[in-house]
């Protein structure tokens, strides 16, 4: 899919908040997201393991996120200190301060930095990988949250915030691929 709107045209300040109030966003997200980073802190690398085997097991996905890889950051999918440092970052920017513009702006700039549209085809991955991928995030988090002594709610709490965070983030992401008008 060739993305149709300049990577320069990040959404207003009005849209992103309409967004968060849409999501249904609240202070009490915001707590379990830093519950949740106080959790995962240590386990980073455990939870990127596991969402890179279940990326694994989809072979047009590990393609894409890979080539992605390579073109962006010069590694492979393997478990780099890269991709881990960069996961890493996500993750405690996004449990931190998940409505902040400045760190939205730059996950949409530094990640999709400025270039032509056949050029960012060849680098993004596919619209519907975005889109699909929020929930086996969350998905996998559960497993790794079933190990620590937090009661159901508390998991559920976490994953739920975690998903409206993760949500936005693709619903802004999107606005690379959507033709003008249509965002």
């Amino acid at each position: 899919m060739t993305p149709m709107v300049a990577p320069s045209d990040f959404p207003a300040v009005e849209e992103v908040e309409l967004l968060w109030r849409i999501g249904l966003f609240s202070s009490d997200d915001e707590r379990a997201l830093r519950r949740l980073w106080r959790v995962l802190k240590g386990q980073t690398d455990d939870y990127l393991d596991m969402v890179l085997g279940m990326v694994a097991a989809y072979p047009a996905l590990a393609t894409t996120l890979a080539a992605t890889c390579r073109e962006n950051l010069g590694d492979s999918m393997d478990g780099s200190a890269t991709v881990r440092r960069l996961f890493r970052e996500w993750l405690s920017e996004t449990c931190h301060s998940p409505q902040r513009l400045s760190w939205l702006k730059r996950l949409y700039f530094d990640l999709m930095p400025e270039r032509s549209a056949q050029k960012m085809a060849a680098e993004l991955p596919s619209f519907r990988y975005l889109i699909a991928l929020s929930f086996p995030l969350i998905a996998t988090l559960r497993s790794l949250l079933a190990g620590i002594e937090l009661a159901p709610q508390e998991i559920e709490r976490m994953q739920s915030a975690l998903l409206k965070a993760i949500l936005l983030q693709a619903t802004l992401l999107s606005k690379l691929y959507v033709k003008e008008g249509f965002w």
